[in-house]
């Protein structure tokens, strides 16, 4: 032995190292296993045969020995080769048998191990003697408990070369930690396993020993018996932190504790237990008293717990309603019948009368009713941008809870005045304590979802359009606007990301501190849409920009903390219409006494008062058909003042039609219509005025207009009223005769009228009938404003020929005068004959000229003679030649100059040389100077 461990040593400083099977799986190969073998004390056939060994030690479920590979066999015969390493381990590795040195680092099933001594070298005879070896599963205390209850203790016990005294402290000592594993595995199962020595169930029946060392044993037992059965009696309540505990958790409660019992009453009543008790009893043990009293009160629980399910199970019909159920309001349907079946209980069951037993059970409906309404409210939705969607449904939640107090309170009162010696008197606080919290959550969401709609512009009902402000302010407005949504987006994000596993969890109090972020945010975001509000009506200036103005913001009086100055700035919007009616008064009062010069003085004023009214009406309709607007106060106190202020301009308009009426109805009215429809003017002598009487026109227009304002024409005025179109049409041809007349005169001079006097009086004669025959009550023929009309153009037109040829005559003589009769083009000395030449082709040129001047002149007066031709007799000739003659003398005159220039220029050709010479020289001579 020595020999070996010291040749192992020695080859261990040469040897490779392996640490786990994937580098010994990658460095080795198995030509590698026989070289290092043949360096060890190992033969080869040994070492297959202890390999062997470790392959049928292995315990593992499910072990096929198909399974083995090469590759964990190599590691095993590592193992045996590598005395430093103490540990072999086999598992399956998915589905597959894997060995390591080691344990290893991914969680298993089970693992067989095998443990030996630092550098211990096996032989095939001592293999079983120096290792240790074992299998242990998932459920490693159990599996030790096996192990060391049926495998170590027996052993331990019947090993006879310890003295009596050592096995007793021994055994006792194992006891002990028997007893402890025990209860600890099956503790953490939910049972309570009471623990049996096994030497008890080796021990004849009918030999029981009364050893006081084992009975001392025994009682040790025993109390630790006493201690698992009074904690599992007194687990008589479900406590769970921070859930919400419902009836069927009670029920279910009740049942795993009639199990857990059932399985206690069973254990106590094995003959093994009954063996032990038995020997307590006869050997007259302390301890045998608390032990049958704990049999007893673990029967007289059983009992009880086989009560509360009997009653319990009453509830879970209805409750089994509730997850069916998929509305708060079908939820509020059931609650009448759960109550009454609390109360049943509560009356009925022998266990469950105790008040502190009965608020836990309310407690436990408060419990499901929270819980089912959380599971309706869907958070990811909501935060996502549902928000109608969110007030709806924490809107019913809400009515459910506030419905399940108020059905509690009633049936508490109706309770008692059935059985008063019952009496109701539950703690209220406990039952509702979880509901109120949960109803301050559920506003907190609503308040989340308004803001919502209010900030972020999220409302899945319908699309909220950006806010857009008109004016020069607008674009600022705006932007204010913009900033406010994004700071409330960050913040929902912020809360979705964050908080939303908070809101609705009434055992956390940390969303209390989250709430309180929330709200100092959206309050500086309520601050400042309100004094947005206030920015905007300041640059407001009339009823329909205000109206505008709440329209772009009706969204943000979504809000309760904003809708009061909303409200506020829909009052100021009636207000502003109070005033709007007000300056309207006051200022049809200023110019009671002025009117338009198109319309007459009481046309006018009642004209004014109807076209104010409906303005008036229309901004009021205005404002009664914005549905969208809130209700005021003052609403109705300014539609109750628009009203009298109808009525009162109503009465104007009346008053100013009477005071008409009044004014109008003259016993001369009908006499006025007797006037002539020309006369001549007193001011301005030949010209022709309309004769009407201007009293008629008046009269004409005021009666139309209050007839379009429907009032009826009555009297004298109807019957002119009724002739108003006639008269219209009188009035205007006689109106036109004079424009036309008139026009013909004032364009005329004296001595022009002098010479247009025939065919003015031809036009005088056509019109008389209307200065001296027909009046504007008479009958009156289209041929005579016809026929006036045909003899005012045609003079119209004879006068304008006048006037063109007049005017084309002196600028013809212009012309004349402006032709020049002498243009040299040559400078210095030329030859007199270059000169002559000259001379007389331009002065022929000239000549040329003139003669057509003369020629067109002569046409114009040709044509002005022959318009006159038909009266040209009339005209006296002084004033012919005064007339006719200038244009024509001037022409002559001109012509006549021209040609007598010429023959004095040709016959002092001399003259005209020495002149010449004379320029030339002096010009020379200016030269010089210069």
């Amino acid at each position: 032995m020595y020999s070996g461990m010291a040749s192992s040593g020695a080859t261990e400083e040469n040897e490779p190292q392996f640490d786990d099977f994937d580098n010994y799986h990658n460095e080795e190969s198995n030509e590698s296993i026989r070289t290092y073998l043949s360096s060890t004390v190992y033969a080869e056939d040994e070492l297959e045969n202890l390999v062997e060994m470790v392959q049928r030690m292995t315990i593992l479920y499910s072990l096929d020995h198909s399974d083995w590979s090469e590759d964990t066999l190599n590691i095993i015969r590592m193992w045996l080769l590598k005395p430093s390493k103490p540990m072999l381990t086999v598992f399956y590795d998915s589905n597959i048998i894997t060995a390591c040195l080691g344990f290893p680092v991914a969680p298993i099933l089970d693992i067989s191990y095998f443990v030996r001594s630092p550098n211990q070298i096996f032989t095939s005879d001592s293999f079983h003697d120096f290792v240790n070896f074992g299998t242990i599963h998932n459920d490693v205390d159990g599996c030790l408990l096996r192990v060391l209850e049926l495998a170590y203790a027996p052993v331990f016990r019947n090993h006879s070369e310890w003295d009596d005294n050592i096995k007793q402290r021994f055994c006792k000592a194992l006891d002990k930690f028997l007893v402890y594993l025990t209860g600890m595995h099956f503790k953490m199962s939910g049972m309570t396993v009471l623990y049996v020595p096994y030497i008890v169930k080796q021990i004849p029946r009918e030999n029981i020993s009364y050893d006081p060392e084992f009975v001392k044993n025994l009682e040790s037992i025993s109390v630790f018996w006493a201690t698992q059965i009074r904690t599992l009696l007194n687990d008589k309540t479900l406590n769970v932190p921070n859930d919400f505990v419902v009836l069927e958790d009670e029920y279910e409660f009740w049942l795993y504790r009639f199990e857990v019992l059932q399985a206690l009453n069973t254990q106590l009543e094995q003959v093994d237990v009954q063996s032990i008790i038995k020997i307590l009893r006869n050997s007259h043990s302390v301890y045998i008293k608390q032990i049958d009293e704990l049999i007893y009160e673990s029967s007289y629980e059983m009992e009880r717990a086989m009560s509360n399910i009997k009653y319990l199970h009453l509830l879970m019909d209805p409750c089994a309603e509730i997850n069916l159920t998929d509305s708060p309001v079908v939820l509020s349907q059931l609650l009448p019948k759960i109550i009454n079946l609390i109360h049943f209980i509560w009356v009925n069951s022998e266990h469950y009368n105790r008040r502190d037993l009965i608020t836990g059970l309310f407690r436990d409906l408060s419990n499901r009713i929270i819980r089912f309404c959380t599971e309706m409210i869907n958070l990811d939705k909501i935060l996502s941008g549902s928000s109608r969607f969110g007030i709806k449904v924490c809107n019913l939640s809400l009515n459910c809870c506030l419905t399940y107090k108020g059905i509690y309170s009633f049936m508490a009162k109706e309770n008692i005045k059935f059985d008063s010696s019952l009496g109701w008197n539950l703690d209220n606080a406990m039952i509702f304590n979880h509901v109120d919290a949960f109803m301050e959550r559920l506003n907190d969401v609503i308040d989340i979802c308004e803001s919502m709609i209010v900030f972020g512009r999220l409302d899945e009902a319908e699309s909220i359009p950006k806010p857009q402000f008109g004016g020069t302010t607008g674009p600022e407005f705006e932007k204010t606007t913009e900033l406010v949504e994004s700071q409330f987006l960050s913040t929902l994000t912020a809360l979705n990301t964050d908080s939303k596993e908070l809101i609705l969890n009434v055992h956390k109090n940390d969303w209390y501190e989250e709430v309180l972020k929330y709200r100092r945010t959206v309050r500086s975001m309520d601050e400042t849409v309100q004094r947005l509000m206030s920015n905007v009506f300041l640059h407001v200036c009339n009823v329909e920009e205000a109206i505008e103005s709440l329209n772009v913001m009706l969204f943000y009086s979504y809000r309760s903390s904003i809708r009061k100055s909303y409200l506020r700035q829909v009052t100021e919007v009636w207000l502003l219409f109070c005033n709007e009616m007000d300056s309207t008064s006051h200022s049809l009062m200023d110019r009671s006494k002025l009117h338009e010069t198109w319309v007459p003085y009481y046309a006018s004023r009642a004209i004014g008062y109807r076209i104010n009214i409906e303005r008036l009406a229309w901004l009021r309709n205005r404002l009664n058909s914005s549905e969208w607007l809130p209700n005021v106060s003052e609403a109705l106190i300014v539609l109750n003042k628009f009203e009298n202020l109808r009525k009162e301009f109503d009465k104007e308009m009346r008053k100013s039609y009477d005071e008409w009426q009044k004014n109008c109805c003259s016993p001369s009215l009908n006499q006025k219509l007797d006037r002539f429809l020309l006369a001549r003017s007193k001011k301005k002598k030949g010209l022709l005025e309309c004769n009407i009487d201007p009293s008629i026109l008046s009269i004409c227009d005021q009666a139309q207009h209050f007839s379009r304002l429907g009032f009826s024409v009555l009297g004298p005025v109807r019957k002119i009223f009724e002739k108003q179109d006639t008269l219209r049409f009188v009035y205007n041809s006689v109106l036109q005769v004079c424009l036309n007349y008139n026009h013909i005169l004032a364009a005329l001079s004296e001595q022009e009228r002098k010479f247009f006097r025939s065919l003015i009086q031809a036009c005088d004669r056509k019109i008389a009938p209307g200065v001296f025959k027909l009046s504007y009550g008479g009958d009156l023929s289209d041929a005579y404003i016809a026929d006036c009309a045909k003899h005012t153009t045609k003079l119209q037109e004879t006068m304008d020929m006048y006037k063109r040829a007049n005017k084309n005559i002196a600028r013809t003589c212009e012309k004349i005068c402006n032709t020049p009769m002498l243009k040299f083009t040559f400078t210095g000395a030329v030859a007199i004959s270059i000169f002559e030449s000259h001379l007389s082709n331009y002065i022929r040129r000239v000549s040329n000229v003139l003669r057509g001047f003369y020629n067109t002149i002569t046409d114009l007066l040709f044509a002005v003679f022959m318009k006159f031709q038909p009266v040209i007799e009339d005209i006296p000739l002084l004033l012919k030649s005064t007339l006719l003659t200038p244009a024509v003398s001037t022409i002559t005159s001109t012509l006549s100059y021209c040609m007598c220039e010429r023959y004095r220029l040709l016959s002092n050709k001399n003259m005209i040389e020495m002149q010449l010479i004379n320029y030339i020289s002096d010009g020379a001579d200016e030269r010089t100077k210069n």
